[in-house]
């Protein structure tokens, strides 16, 4: 049997549970929420409401298959020996891939065919310790979590200013006792002064005190403040930091398998939740717990019966407390990721706004958003509109208490058992008391955001590098550029290699061109030797050292990269070149810009070497980004140059101006260059044909064509491409 246990629902699924995911429309193809769970013997279907809509034994199931529509999709299955059909569940194109799992699965369980293994970003998340399934975007288990030790951690946070949150405390303190002045206060001038009516200087000195009591009280208050701003700034800054410092020690393969609008959550919303735990919550908590303990001694000093009668609803309303804590963290989560989604949809749309306007799909992109905008409204009203619920409900019982005392406490009166300035005094602290009762839900709120904010960021602090350095790593006197790899294989995922038992020995200062079909596995190639990556069996060599026993920092500063891709940073031109050698004089920036054949364009352009490049550099053509990433790479001055595809997407012109600039570049340095363009590699020392994973070839352009292998097809499959193009111009 498997338990699942997610959103609002608990589900007993007979079988070892295989496949468990929600979709984005219900039974009828509206805009809602369902569930498929899937396990070696039986399917269930889940509405968003407890409700099991469908349970379909596996013995029962012939095939099933995707039908895909107008912008939705449905996982339909064939039941009985008439193998009628019948929709599982419909969802939108974006979970199609999702559900074309569910299909793989069904389909080999019903042969009795072993079933696929999957990728890491394929598998059901699920905590190993309960089998939930993991909230959307975090691998941590929201129930199984250690919430007190998530809590110390949160609190660690303020090692650092431990005088200044001892200061607060202080100050919090004064101020919890000046609060319980005034009903005291109250009480000696109603029995002492009012009621004998003794008109003297008593009354005066007593309203002073009050006056004083409320004004030094103001002032803790304002210097409680002032500290738990200064205290939380700081926090604040150093959680972005370790965040942020965290994010840049990952491998990449972290970054692949997650969109970047995650962290940007991660790094700003969740550290502002935790900061306001810290300062606003940790001090209002604490704040409220001493002055709940010291109204009821107060209380109880004054009259102990009606003390009793007061604190009579205070059970109930923390049982209820207790009660309504899940579902509230519940909540919360369901917010955080409704607002994650939301700015995935923002991120995405922005980053590739040209192609959304390249085919007119500016209106499908505004449905898309609306829905998650729509999504994020529902949840907030849901969770918002729990403590409208809440609330009303905690006056009423808590007013009960404060009733109880003045029917009680006014027959006290009247027998003359208490004065009428203890019943004020007490039905003052009584009010006092139950302020941080009917607030207790605050506390629960503030508590569990920060929860939920910390395993959000604690994960990305916690996360290994995949490629990390060893504690004595090596740091080689000089790098000549010597690379050998030895019987390295590789895949993204283990048990599907890209690349398979790889051999080549490339000498300091040689040229190696890697050639072949897309997916050959070129580019993991590159990634390997830059050490995105580690191998999975085999090892890669510099200068006769592992990379694995590399610093890596010395690594990377030994290598430079010209991508396709060219990727610039929002600033100037000439702080892009200088990104790889940060103190560049401005002399050795033109220099360089001058062997990559940019100085021409840089030096007409209105600001010249000051001109803004825009957001990935988009107000520059493809061929002078291209430039600007040669040039960043010739200020680098690496050993190993990597070219990926350096002159694919620009016109002749530019590609013979960019041609000359890598040739000027590759002089002295071990290079590995990728394109598609075979002619671009004509002048390689050696080429080396990857086909499916293994080297197929290797040897100069002359003795490649002699072979009549591989490259030799390929440039002949060339040369046919571009006659067929010559005859179109014509």
């Amino acid at each position: 049997m498997s338990f699942i246990e997610s959103c609002h629902f608990q589900v007993l699924l007979d079988g070892k549970l295989l496949f468990f995911a929600k979709t984005d429309m219900d039974g009828d193809g509206q805009f809602g929420e369902s569930w498929l769970a899937l396990s070696d013997k039986e399917i269930q279907v889940l509405s968003n409401r407890r409700d099991l809509v469908k349970k379909v034994e596996l013995d029962n199931v012939r095939s099933a298959k995707l039908e895909q529509y107008v912008g939705a999709g449905a996982l339909i299955i064939a039941i009985g020996d008439d193998e009628e059909n019948e929709v599982l569940v419909r969802f939108s194109s974006s979970y199609m891939q999702k559900f074309s799992i569910a299909e793989k699965f069904i389909n080999c369980l019903v042969k009795s065919e072993e079933i696929p293994q999957l990728s890491k970003a394929d598998k059901p998340k699920l905590c190993q310790k309960c089998q939930r399934p993991f909230e959307e975007g975090t691998d941590v288990c929201s129930v199984c979590v250690d919430k007190k030790k998530v809590i110390g951690r949160i609190l660690d946070f303020t090692k650092p200013y431990r005088g200044k949150v001892i200061l607060a405390v202080v100050f919090l303190l004064i101020a919890t006792l000046l609060e319980l002045a005034p009903p005291y206060l109250t009480k000696i001038i109603v029995d002492d002064v009012l009621e004998p009516k003794e008109l003297g200087s008593s009354l005066f000195i007593l309203v002073l005190l009050l006056g004083v009591t409320g004004m030094v009280l103001a002032l803790m208050q304002f210097l409680k403040g002032i500290l738990g701003v200064w205290i939380g700034s700081e926090i604040m800054g150093d959680m972005r930091k370790e965040i942020y410092q965290s994010l840049m020690r990952l491998s990449v393969s972290y970054f692949d398998r997650r969109q970047t609008s995650q962290f940007i959550g991660r790094v700003n919303s969740d550290a502002e939740s935790i900061r306001q735990f810290l300062t606003d919550g940790v001090l209002y908590i604490i704040g409220q717990v001493m002055l709940l303990l010291a109204i009821i001694v107060m209380m109880f000093s004054l009259d102990w019966k009606l003390a009793l009668f007061a604190l009579l609803p205070s059970p109930i309303v923390l049982l209820f407390s207790v009660f309504i804590w899940p579902r509230v963290q519940h909540l919360w989560y369901k917010q955080w990721q409704s607002i994650n989604k939301l700015n995935m949809i923002v991120g995405d749309t922005l980053q590739g706004i040209r192609v959304v306007k390249a085919f007119g799909q500016e209106g499908q992109e505004q449905n898309r958003y609306m829905d998650g905008n729509q999504a994020v409204v529902n949840q907030t009203m849901k969770t918002d509109g729990l403590w409208q619920g809440v609330f009303p409900l905690f006056s009423f019982i808590t007013g009960s208490g404060m009733l109880l005392v003045w029917y009680f406490g006014g027959l006290a009166v009247i027998s003359d058992d208490i004065t009428l300035g203890t019943l004020l005094a007490f039905v003052a602290y009584l009010g006092m008391f139950f302020g941080p009762l009917q607030w207790f839900n605050q506390m629960i709120s503030w508590v569990t955001r920060a929860i939920s904010s910390a395993n959000r960021i604690f994960e990305i602090i916690d996360s290994p590098s995949e490629v990390p350095d060893k504690k004595h790593a090596t740091i080689l006197d000089e790098i000549k550029g010597h690379v050998q790899i030895e019987g390295v294989t590789f895949g993204y995922e283990k048990h599907q290699p890209v690349i398979k038992n790889i051999n080549l020995d490339v000498t300091s200062g040689e040229m190696i061109g890697l050639i072949g079909h897309s997916g050959a596995g070129k580019s993991t190639l590159i990634n390997l030797i830059t050490r995105f990556y580690d191998p999975n069996e085999g090892r890669i060599l510099l200068d006769g050292v592992d990379l694995k026993n590399l610093k890596q920092d010395q690594l990377h500063k030994s290598i430079g990269v010209v991508l396709q891709e060219t990727f610039l940073f929002d600033g100037t031109i000439s702080e892009n070149i200088a990104y790889s050698k940060q103190d560049a004089t401005p002399e050795e920036i033109m220099l360089a810009a001058k062997i990559a054949n940019a100085h021409e364009f840089v030096v007409k352009m209105s600001d010249g070497y000051d001109t803004k490049v825009g957001e990935r550099g988009h107000r520059l053509s493809g061929g002078q980004k291209q430039r600007i990433a040669i040039a960043r790479a010739i200020l680098h001055d690496p050993r190993i140059l990597i070219l990926d595809e350096a002159t694919a997407s620009v016109d002749t012109e530019t590609e013979r101006k960019i041609q000359v600039a890598i040739s000027r570049l590759v002089k002295g340095r071990t290079t590995f260059a990728i394109a598609h363009r075979l002619s671009t590699l004509r002048n390689a020392d050696r080429l080396v044909v990857v086909d499916k994973g293994v080297i197929a070839e290797i040897g100069t352009h002359e003795e490649l064509l002699e072979k009549e292998g591989i490259y030799y097809k390929l440039v002949e499959a060339q040369k046919e491409l571009s006659q067929i193009k010559e005859v179109e111009v014509r």
